[in-house]
């Protein structure tokens, strides 16, 4: 079979059980997908999509945060072309302006961490949906503090054909 067609054959799958579609790509449900270069088992999703969560009002990492960046960098390296997006967010306070910049600025000090361990820039792309998408509804610091967070995306290119990797949620 031709990867072509290994690739077109996957991208009906996908979309027949994706959850959501992200602009022109596709949400990978699957716990395993298999690529000319990378294997993404459970546990390598597991690790690439932990989340890292940041204090009130604030870009810099947490002692506990690096702790799950170096995890990825472990799984960067033994996956020489893996790709992920980082997606920053913020909570409910402040203007939907600010909250869009504060989700940047999270997402970029994850990318600095990790290109400061040596991987490439080139491997990370950054976005930000500010406080939309929130993982709890609700006012208050519990749910403030869910959703003041940075959510990892793994994308995987099977021969010009990109895909979002995720877990069902």
């Amino acid at each position: 079979m031709s990867g072509r067609m290994l690739a077109g054959m996957l991208a009906l799958g996908l979309m027949a059980c994706s959850r959501a579609p992200v602009k022109e790509n596709v949400v990978v449900t699957q716990p395993v997908v298999e690529t000319q270069s990378l294997a993404v088992s459970a546990a390598v999703l597991t690790t690439v999509q932990a989340l890292i969560h940041f204090a009130d009002n604030q870009a810099g990492l947490s002692d506990s945060a690096r702790t799950i960046l170096d995890d990825k960098v472990a799984v960067f390296r033994a996956n020489p072309n893996l790709r992920i997006v980082i997606v920053g967010y913020a909570s409910q306070p402040g203007t939907e302006a600010y909250n869009l910049k504060l989700g940047t600025r999270r997402a970029e000090s994850a990318r600095s961490h990790l290109v400061a361990q040596g991987i490439s820039e080139d491997r990370i792309d950054v976005a930000t949906q500010g406080e939309s998408h929130r993982l709890v509804e609700g006012p208050g610091e519990p749910a403030d503090a869910e959703n003041r967070r940075d959510q990892f995306q793994l994308l995987i290119d099977t021969h010009n054909d990109v895909f979002l990797a995720s877990s069902p949620n």
